[in-house]
């Protein structure tokens, strides 16, 4: 049973003063019998009325409203949780004891997480068909091929601008984020007609130096047997306790840790963001 501590601070520095529109920010994970959520607070600077809510995915998200002009926007989440990670020889208990494809009523409630551009399928399924072992393989095991052959055939590159690639564009350019790997694995998911959802939330990297964590992204697929399962293709984790999930949603660009907006003529922004992800020891 990992615990952690997560801090999760964002400073947007303005060039001059500006009025900041209702933000959202989706920092506190919802919790089920995965992930515990012992302690969360949230300080923000200028103060601002929050209200939470849960979105159409069931993520908690926290409404801000602020007041007045400022020049600068502070936003630290601090976190306490415990994972519950499942181990390979759970998994494989219960998809011998489960059934491998989705009833009518699955098939109907998990079509947003299915469906896909036409070219983007055909994109992932001529990735895979022509790098994949012939051997023939259950889902399960191609989707963990899927995974493999991403971390390994794949560049990681630090990019700063905002937005994703698409799965088409990562596989042009063989490199990518945390982001456009989600994205990738969740389109060759779904071209193999698995439902499949992107993941934001945070990954302990052991000797990380202090604030040099950033936000995490991943992909879950949904396997009848075993419910939603965890694959972080950047790291080659499966379910696996490290992983500390925030928010879901059935495409990467509904998710954004914190959105939002300013007013102020000719202003400028910078943005600073440092994450720690720290295991207790237990």
């Amino acid at each position: 049973m990992p615990s952690f501590q997560v801090r999760h601070a964002t400073t947007y520095a303005y060039s001059g003063p500006v009025t900041l529109s209702p933000h959202q920010l989706y920092l506190r994970p919802r919790g089920d019998h995965r992930l515990k959520v012992v302690t969360s607070g949230l300080t923000l600077s200028p103060p601002a009325e929050v209200v939470w809510r849960n979105d159409m995915y069931g993520n908690s998200v926290a409404v801000a409203r602020f007041e007045g002009e400022t020049s600068q926007l502070d936003v630290v989440s601090e976190l306490s949780v415990e994972t519950f990670p499942r181990s390979e020889q759970q998994r494989r208990l219960l998809m011998d004891s489960g059934t491998p494809d989705y009833t009518s009523i699955e098939k109907r409630m998990l079509a947003p997480f299915i469906a896909q551009p036409w070219e983007i399928g055909r994109a992932a399924a001529d990735w895979i068909r022509t790098g994949a072992v012939t051997v023939r393989k259950s889902k399960y095991e191609r989707l963990l091929e899927c995974a493999a052959r991403i971390r390994y055939e794949f560049d990681y590159r630090i990019r700063y601008e905002p937005g994703l690639q698409s799965a088409v564009e990562t596989l042009k350019l063989h490199s990518g984020t945390c982001r456009d790997f989600a994205m990738l694995m969740i389109a060759a998911a779904r071209s193999l007609d698995c439902a499949a959802r992107f993941v934001t939330g945070y990954v302990f990297t052991p000797n990380a130096a202090p604030g040099s964590s950033s936000p995490h992204a991943w992909a879950e697929i949904y396997l009848p047997a075993l419910g939603w399962v965890e694959l972080d293709a950047t790291n080659g984790l499966v379910d696996d306790g490290d992983l500390i999930p925030v928010a879901s949603a059935a495409g990467g660009s509904e998710l954004t840790p914190i959105s939002g907006a300013f007013t102020g003529a000719g202003v400028s922004s910078i943005l600073s963001v440092g994450v720690d992800v720290v295991k207790l020891a237990g």
